[in-house]
């Protein structure tokens, strides 16, 4: 069901008599929507609530998109634009007034990165003279620009002429996408050389790949359960070992301990290290300096990857588990345009200017074989080191090299057989592309823990929403010390992945670093936030008892 139809249903009509021009058709070629309102719009997943707004969303009504007017300022607040917000793409479809020869479509929308308002990244024409069989006229119309702030036009000819009563739009809808003119031009009397539409193969392009199914832990390495276990803050806000893990804050992690703290199972079997944001966005994560400082943070003597192994050797010696392991994996740092005198990563001499790609890959590529090497210098007995993480929650398309960048990282990665994987928060840019675009799996985050004006329903639409694309769905913890408002909203969670099934996929999960929420869950005496710890573990094991059901 539709935001924009509700429960209405799109009546298509097979080019009746009255629809077929009759003596007198017009030979004059010109914008044959004009004026128009589509007869239906439709979004690929469920618009978040918070969405559900005309501002968001315009509704079908608003004459932006036939108007004829473009408001060439790019001023957002303009109402010459139509408004599309998520919902991962949208389907226009237009009914004309007669069966016409299409030759030409035009196109315009706003790009402005202040506001996250940007072009499709893929647009699909497709014509129909029955609103049932489609053919793909046009196809991957790349739509952009220099500017940050700027109009994006596309006009697109076609060679020979199409004979359709039917016209479709079909792009992606990463966050926002401002349209000021969707034009298809032709006239109504039906030249010689026009082509009946060949309904082919074709239409398959423009649908979005559905998978309907969470991700097999083969997937990553047979991985269950990954903790993020930030690490790594400015120095100037380590004050009592922040962002250095022990190996008594990890214990909690690495085994499952009774309340008598008496390790009794094992609880995450992988580990993703990430700098805190206040790390990642100071200017000394923009430097090799910076970078230099990151690393040594994950390899200090004595903590986070050390802390990490001792803690395992520990708990797998008093469980008599003499093969177990754990998995973890390093993320790869952003490499920001804004450094243009980055610094010399590798002693050569070279100072880096990320404005340039091959200076960011060079970045990309010491980091992959710094971590490596370093990993490799430890000599582990507990841990296996997966594969990379690349740390940014959206893709940033607006970045003319994003894409060539995570194609590089993959290859490079895949190189040492090792797997590549990301984390977006709900709905962000590109999302619904992350295998396309160059992930080995991709974890979605639903943001319900963080806003208490966000219904359970979240929860749910994000499982949707994952199962669909073959994602899977990061768990996300908030607590307020023994607050049970927080504690219940964990719960949900785990209570909606038991339901839905996404249990029994991989799961990576926030809670704020190490120590953090489980940690502090684990040691409480409050009866209600212990109870948090021992479902999560219960919840790990996938055995896990949804509330409504016990």
């Amino acid at each position: 069901m539709s935001y924009y139809t509700a429960n209405k249903e799109v009546e298509f009509i097979s080019c009746p008599s009255k629809y077929i021009a009759a003596e007198g058709a017009l030979r004059e070629n010109r914008d044959l929507l004009l004026g128009k309102a589509p007869i239906s719009i439709e979004e690929l997943v469920p618009l978040p609530d918070d969405n559900k707004t005309d501002y968001y969303n315009s509704p079908v009504s608003n004459p932006a998109l036939t108007d004829g007017m473009i408001d060439y300022s790019a001023t957002y607040t303009s109402p010459a634009w139509f408004h599309f917000t998520r919902g991962i793409d949208r389907t226009v479809t237009f009914r004309l007034d007669n069966l016409s020869a299409i030759n030409r479509f035009e196109v315009c929308f706003l790009r402005d990165e202040s506001i996250a308002v940007r072009p499709p990244r893929k647009l699909f024409i497709l014509l129909s003279e029955n609103g049932k069989d489609w053919e793909v006229v046009s196809r991957d119309s790349r739509l952009t620009c220099v500017f940050e702030k700027d109009i994006v036009t596309k006009r697109i000819e076609l060679e020979v002429p199409r004979k359709a009563l039917y016209v479709r739009f079909k792009f992606d809808v990463a966050c926002h996408v401002w349209c000021g003119r969707l034009s298809a031009y032709g006239c109504t009397e039906i030249p010689e050389n026009a082509k009946d539409i060949v309904a082919s193969e074709a239409e398959s392009v423009a649908k979005q790949t559905i998978y309907n199914k969470y991700p097999d832990y083969n997937a990553l390495l047979g991985v269950h359960n990954v903790l993020l276990s930030y690490n790594c803050l400015p120095k100037d806000r380590v004050k009592h070992g922040e962002g250095f893990i022990t190996e008594e804050q990890y214990l909690p992690y690495v085994a499952y301990l009774d309340k008598d703290m008496k390790i009794k199972d094992t609880m995450f079997d992988a580990y993703l290290y990430l700098p805190y944001t206040a790390f990642n966005y100071a200017d000394n994560a923009k430097t090799a300096e910076g970078w230099h400082y990151y690393i040594d943070n994950c390899f200090a003597k004595g903590r986070n990857l050390e802390a990490l192994d001792k803690t395992v050797g520990r708990v797998k010696d008093e469980l008599n588990l003499p093969d177990y392991k754990v998995h973890v994996f390093f993320s790869l740092l952003y490499t920001f345009t804004t450094s243009t005198s980055f610094g010399d990563l590798d002693g050569s001499g070279k100072c880096l200017n990320f404005t340039k790609i091959e200076d960011r890959k060079t970045a990309i590529k010491w980091a992959v074989e710094e971590y490596i090497r370093r990993y490799n210098e430890k000599h582990t007995k507990n841990t296996v080191l997966g594969g990379f993480y690349w740390f940014e929650e959206s893709i940033a398309f607006a970045d003319e090299h994003e894409l060539d960048l995570i194609a590089y990282a993959r290859d490079l990665v895949h190189s040492h057989g090792m797997k590549f994987f990301w984390i977006p928060w709900y709905q962000a840019g590109g999302f619904a592309d992350w295998q396309e675009v160059g992930f080995d799996i991709a974890c979605m985050q639903p943001n319900y823990a963080f806003n208490d004006k966000i219904p359970v329903s979240r929860l749910y639409d994000n499982a949707d929403i994952t199962k669909k694309l073959g994602m899977c769905v990061e768990m996300e913890s908030f607590l307020h010390g023994d607050d049970p408002f927080h504690i219940n909203k964990f719960k949900d969670y785990m209570d909606c992945g038991a339901e839905t099934g996404y249990m029994h996929s991989v799961k990576m999960y926030y809670q704020g670093g190490v120590p953090g929420d489980f940690y502090n869950a684990c040691h409480s005496s409050d009866a209600e936030c212990r109870s948090l710890y021992d479902d999560l573990h219960l919840y790990i094991k996938e055995k896990y008892v949804s509330r409504k059901d016990r």
